[in-house]
């Protein structure tokens, strides 16, 4: 990317997308492209920004830049897209220019495969350097519920032409400015939605008081026009300013891509806690199994230890096969290990990796059993995780195949900083339950949050003992848990009650 800096680099990247697209259109001819049809319905770009109360989050995927060469050249962009989609981003932004950027048409079809998934998904938006109605046509053709269109490298005519054809798509497109004269030129336009690029295209130098200066500089701007800020946006201070500007959107690209857990950091830019998941344990039928699906939890504890809610491996298997079929399959994703990674940060990959598979995922709960045992129950059943609810110690998990969660047992004399001491990254997640001499879980007993509450602050943790749908929203609060556990806090007479598991999914 370097060699580039000297020279202009939004007229190198321009010139080099006009050699691209009549490449490609020497494969598919622009009436071939015409002809082959839209297969990916719409939704509206301005609608889906103006849904929310707050500033909308724009979520970029992009694989590299001109400026800072690669940023994540192996991600996989439809894993990526999913996450932003369901930690709640209005639209992402997928980069499709190949030289400098290292993006493709391909991984914004995959996004785009990956989020029809969900019941509401996100708009999407192709972000390339858009010259030729061909490239709009692209975009249509492989799943782009809009494009972004750049003032600074197109004449008044070549802008008017491709916004037009795109809006006979049906794409309200984004378009971008980066001063007063090319905001201006956008007004005239009709421009419904405009994004002021903090970074200069000619230069990539940011500047985050661009966006100030450009709407200052323009004296009426339409009372439905939607404001974007694009560039430069790392923390929720920054979205905060920018809507003080007027800014309705920030578009984020670069420090989601770096970051650790991108699900939480928009959740942070949007000023939201990250959400706490549910697992509803001791689940024993087939139809409870579903209904708690329904109802949303994230993940059912299936109990194979020593327990009046032990199941059988026949029944177990008939639940998870019910279940996976439900949630349409998927498993959790394979593990990325690091050397490097401190004890926080193995713990929120380890959270973030679960978090972004289809749920509810499906636990087995042990306790001081063998791991050929755990194994067979695991190959026979299909479960997705192991909790180890028992005595064994940190080294057993690393012998287990499946992602494994340690129970830790607590008792009001223990001293957070020892637990965190305790704790070893042999494991995916920590449970903190309520220690109890004659069970290993579901007492029904609750323990000092305080505790809890501290070690949370240095790992995620997945809270238990004695929560029920009267005190299950105060623990989230105080302790602020990645997940809770649920056992007899929603039974009635030892037995599932579905109207106190749907309130404490509702609670949380």
């Amino acid at each position: 990317f370097s060699e580039i800096m000297a020279e202009t680099i939004l007229q190198k990247i321009v010139k080099q997308r006009k050699i691209d697209v009549e490449q490609a259109k020497s494969v598919i001819s622009f009436d071939q492209l015409k002809s082959a049809g839209f297969p990916y319905p719409q939704i509206d770009f301005y609608e889906r920004l103006k849904r929310n109360d707050n500033v909308a989050v724009i979520a970029e995927v992009k694989r590299a830049s001109p400026s800072k060469g690669i940023i994540a050249g192996d991600i996989v962009a439809a894993t990526q897209g999913l996450t932003y989609a369901r930690a709640g981003a209005s639209a992402i932004s997928c980069l499709t220019e190949p030289t400098w950027f290292k993006g493709t048409l391909q991984d914004m079809e995959d996004i785009r495969k990956a989020i029809d998934q969900l019941q509401d998904r996100p708009a999407l938006l192709r972000k390339d350097f858009i010259i030729d109605e061909y490239q709009v046509y692209e975009a249509r053709r492989h799943g782009a519920d809009t494009i972004l269109l750049i003032v600074a490298s197109l004449t008044d005519d070549e802008l008017s032409s491709l916004y037009h054809c795109a809006k006979n798509l049906g794409m309200e497109p984004l378009v971008e400015v980066n001063n007063a004269e090319e905001m201006a030129r956008a007004v005239k336009l009709g421009a419904r939605i405009i994004g002021v690029n903090n970074r200069n295209l000619h230069d990539f130098n940011v500047d985050l008081t661009t966006t100030k200066r450009v709407v200052s500089g323009v004296a009426d701007l339409p009372s439905d026009l939607i404001l974007a800020a694009l560039s430069g946006i790392n923390e929720r201070k920054d979205v905060e300013y920018f809507e003080t500007i007027g800014a309705k959107v920030v578009l984020v690209g670069e420090s989601l891509m770096r970051s650790v857990d991108p699900f939480a950091k928009i959740r942070e830019l949007q000023g939201k806690n990250p959400p706490t998941l549910v697992k509803i344990c001791g689940i024993r039928d087939v139809e409870m199994a579903l209904k708690t699906s329904e109802a949303g939890a994230d993940f059912i504890g299936l109990v194979f230890a020593k327990s009046p809610r032990k199941l059988s491996i026949e029944l177990a298997r008939d639940i998870v096969k019910a279940v996976k079929e439900w949630r349409k399959q998927e498993s959790i994703p394979s593990a990325s290990k690091s050397t490097s990674e401190t004890k926080r940060q193995h713990f929120e990959s380890e959270c973030h990796r679960i978090g972004l598979c289809r749920r509810p995922l499906l636990v087995g709960v042990f306790a001081d059993q063998t791991r050929d045992e755990i194994q067979e129950i695991v190959h026979q059943t299909g479960i997705d995780l192991v909790q180890l609810s028992g005595k064994e110690g940190f080294e057993f998990p690393s012998m287990i195949e499946s992602p494994t969660w340690k129970a830790v047992h607590i008792s009001n004399d223990m001293s957070p900083s020892d637990v965190v001491e305790l704790v070893k990254t042999s494991v995916s997640g920590i449970l903190l339950d309520t220690k109890d001499v004659n069970l290993a879980g579901g007492s029904g007993k609750t323990f000092d949050w305080r505790i809890a509450q501290e070690i949370s602050k240095e790992i995620p943790i997945i809270l238990a003992g004695g929560l029920n749908p009267d005190n299950i929203s105060e623990a989230v609060s105080s302790v602020r848990p990645w997940a809770v556990d649920v056992s007899s806090g929603v039974e009635s007479n030892g037995v599932k009650d579905l109207e106190k598991i749907q309130r404490s999914r509702a609670t949380v």
